[in-house]
C-alpha cells in the first residue's frame, strides 16, 4: 500500500520501494519458517493470516511469495488448499542465480576453470581429512561406475558426479554447494566436446590416486593428485577446444 507521504513521488521511486519492502517481507517469512522449525512440506499460514502478521497489501506479500518461490525456498500449491508449501533450496536455484549474475559479468568457461583449480585441490585435501564412511563408500561406487562407462558417453555425467561427491565429502557444504553448481554452469556447454580415450585412461588413472588418498586419509597426497587433474584438464580443453573454453556464461535454465 502506498502512503500518502510516498504520493507525490514518480511511479519508478514508488516501484522500487514497493520491492524493497517485499524482499523486507520475505525476509522476515525465512526467518519464521527457521524460528518455528518448519520443515520440508510444511504449509505457510494462510494469504489472511500472513497479511495480518506483515501488515503489508496482499499484492508485497505475493510478491515476496513469488521470489521465494524463484529461490527454491518454498513451492506453491495450486487448487484447494493450496497455498505456500517449505521447500529447500537445490544446487539449481543457486546455479541459475549465478548464471545470470556470470552473464552480466562477462564471464567465460576459462574463468571457470581457473575457479576450479582454486578450489579443487583444497577440497580433495578437506575430504581426506573429513570423509564419513558413507562418503567413501558412495565414491567407490562412483568410482567403479566410471570405470564401466569408461568408453560410453556416460563417462562424462560419472566424473562429474564423482567430483560432486567429493565436494560434499569435504564436510564443508559450500564446496559441495559450489562444485555441483560449477558442473550444471558448463554441462551444456562442454555437452559436444567429450574427452578421448586417453584423456579418459588418464583421468581414471589421477581420480583412482585421489580416491586411495582419501580413504588413507592423505590430505596431502589428495591435494597434489587434484591439482595434476584439474590442470591437466584445463591444459586438454584449451588445447582441444579454444573456442569452447572461450564461450561465454548465459543464463537459462538449469536442469
Amino acid at each position: 500500500m502506498i502512503s500518502k507521504s510516498n504520493a507525490s513521488l514518480n511511479p519508478g521511486t514508488v516501484a522500487a520501494i514497493k520491492a524493497k519492502r517485499a524482499l523486507q517481507v520475505a525476509q522476515a517469512i525465512v526467518l519464521d519458517i527457521q524460528s518455528n522449525a518448519r520443515e520440508i512440506g510444511d504449509r505457510l499460514p494462510q494469504e489472511e493470516d500472513m497479511l495480518a502478521r506483515y501488515e503489508v497489501a496482499r499484492a508485497t506479500l505475493r510478491e515476496a511469495l513469488r521470489f521465494l518461490e524463484l529461490q527454491g525456498v518454498i513451492h506453491l500449491q495450486l487448487g484447494r488448499g493450496g497455498g505456500p508449501v517449505v521447500s529447500r533450496p537445490q544446487t539449481r536455484d543457486f546455479a541459475s542465480s549465478l548464471s545470470l549474475i556470470l552473464q552480466f559479468m562477462d564471464t567465460d568457461l576459462r574463468a571457470l576453470l581457473e575457479l576450479r583449480e582454486a578450489i579443487a585441490p583444497d577440497m580433495a585435501a578437506r575430504a581426506a581429512e573429513r570423509a564419513t564412511n558413507a562418503d567413501l563408500a558412495a565414491l567407490s561406487d562412483c568410482y567403479a561406475q566410471l570405470e564401466r562407462d569408461s568408453e560410453t558417453a556416460a563417462f562424462e555425467e560419472t566424473n562429474r558426479r564423482f567430483h560432486d561427491l567429493l565436494g560434499w565429502a569435504s564436510g564443508n557444504p559450500t564446496f559441495g554447494l559450489l562444485t555441483s553448481a560449477l558442473h550444471l554452469l558448463t554441462r551444456d556447454m562442454a555437452v559436444e566436446l567429450g574427452y578421448s580415450a586417453q584423456e579418459r585412461a588418464n583421468q581414471l588413472r589421477c581420480l583412482a590416486r585421489i580416491l586411495s588418498a582419501v580413504r588413507l586419509c592423505d590430505s596431502d597426497a589428495a591435494r597434489r593428485h587434484m591439482e595434476r587433474l584439474v590442470k591437466g584438464s584445463s591444459e586438454y580443453l584449451a588445447e582441444r577446444s579454444p573456442e569452447l573454453v572461450a564461450q561465454k556464461v548465459q543464463w537459462g535454465e538449469v536442469a
